[in-house]
């Protein structure tokens, strides 16, 4: 699926003393300080013909030394060349508010200069990520965003892009040790404790829960995880961690995992589900056995059966990482790298975490 989005972005300053601003060099800058016509600097600067190699290297060897940089913006008025980018992820329901947000982005720009092309997973496949970022990278893309399942086998690719001039940025979920320019997601460790003590809460500091991770090993889902376990072993001693089990992002595992701890006789007060898929599964289950509202429920997202079971008690609470701002925030990311080598503050920028109740959920305005 391909779509072109569109930017619009304002920026204020708060008071101070106002910045100097850097002088851009130009061609004309060259050609006055070497006392020759701009339009022999243009030509050695883009490799064509019609000048020697000696004067080719006085003109590369000047623009170096005063600091020139081609101004990718004008470069594209100039050749009408689209800037391209690849963006690689799932396609499950979270992420419809990442291409919204993605679309968002560059409105005023037009489809004229940018382009964005999805290359889409039905799940966290890494196997297949890696096919599609090869077939990316052979499309020449400007840059690429990618939520990478498996980090240690993504990790080379993002490095290899890199290091050809593409500028890579990772969302959702991270490869922390790749040379991506900035990872764009929520910060899951911290999300992780937030569920734990959201979770403990409502169990009074006592009772036995169960762990139904979307992926044990896909980063996003690992991270939650952890910083669960760590916060209940740390904080609430009265709370204990049965089984761990995995739903694969899967739209129906969640029930058949469901109706198996409860058919087994396993006492179960609490379920922390890593994930907003498969929610509906869980809480259809939940319904069926006779425990929904009894059996706290604490997960991720607002998908329209979160919703749901959000308002008729099902579910605890949800944790929503603003998936708008992923898809936002990745393509504004790469959009400034691409034109003018403009790096984020950091090596991650998280995204809002918003806390869905009964009570507030239809304030929140999803």
């Amino acid at each position: 699926m391909e779509s072109s989005v569109h930017v619009h972005e304002h920026s204020s300053r708060g008071g101070g003393k106002p910045s100097r601003a850097k002088k851009t060099v130009t061609q004309k800058d060259i050609a006055r300080a070497l006392g020759i016509s701009r339009g022999t600097v243009d030509r050695a600067l883009h490799g064509r013909a019609g000048i020697s190699t000696a004067v080719k290297e006085r003109i590369l060897s000047t623009a170096k030394s005063l600091g020139y940089a081609p101004n990718k913006f004008a470069q594209l008025l100039v050749t009408g060349k689209k800037i391209t980018i690849a963006m690689i992820t799932p396609s499950d329901p979270f992420w419809v508010r990442v291409h919204e947000g993605a679309n968002s982005y560059l409105s005023e720009l037009g489809e004229w200069l940018l382009r964005v092309t999805w290359y889409e997973t039905t799940v966290h496949d890494p196997e297949r990520e890696v096919a599609l970022f090869q077939e990316a990278l052979e499309a020449r893309v400007d840059g690429i965003g990618i939520a990478p399942s498996d980090p240690d086998l993504l990790t080379p690719w993002i490095d290899r892009a890199v290091r050809s001039g593409i500028p890579v940025v990772t969302l959702n979920t991270d490869a922390p040790e790749s040379d991506r320019i900035v990872f764009i997601g929520q910060d899951s460790a911290v999300a992780g404790r937030v569920a734990a003590e959201l979770l403990a809460k409502f169990l009074l500091g006592r009772g036995r829960v169960a762990i139904i991770a979307g992926f044990k090993n896909v980063l996003v889902h690992k991270l939650r995880m952890d910083a669960f376990r760590d916060a209940i072993a740390k904080d609430y001693a009265g709370v204990a961690i049965g089984e761990i089990y995995e739903s694969h992002d899967s739209d129906s595992e969640p029930y058949e995992i469901a109706r198996a701890i409860f058919r087994a006789g396993i006492a179960v007060d609490g379920i922390y589900l890593t994930t907003g898929t498969g929610i509906g599964a869980l809480g259809r289950a939940l319904k069926e056995i006779g425990v929904a509202g009894t059996v706290k429920v604490v997960c991720f997202d607002f998908l329209a059966d979160t919703l749901e079971l959000l308002k008729d008690g099902t579910v605890s609470a949800s944790i929503g990482e603003d998936p708008y701002s992923q898809g936002y925030q990745s393509v504004k990311a790469l959009y400034n790298y691409i034109t003018d080598r403009r790096k984020p503050d950091g090596p991650a920028l998280y995204t809002r975490m918003d806390i869905g109740l009964r009570a507030n959920i239809d304030l929140l305005g999803y």
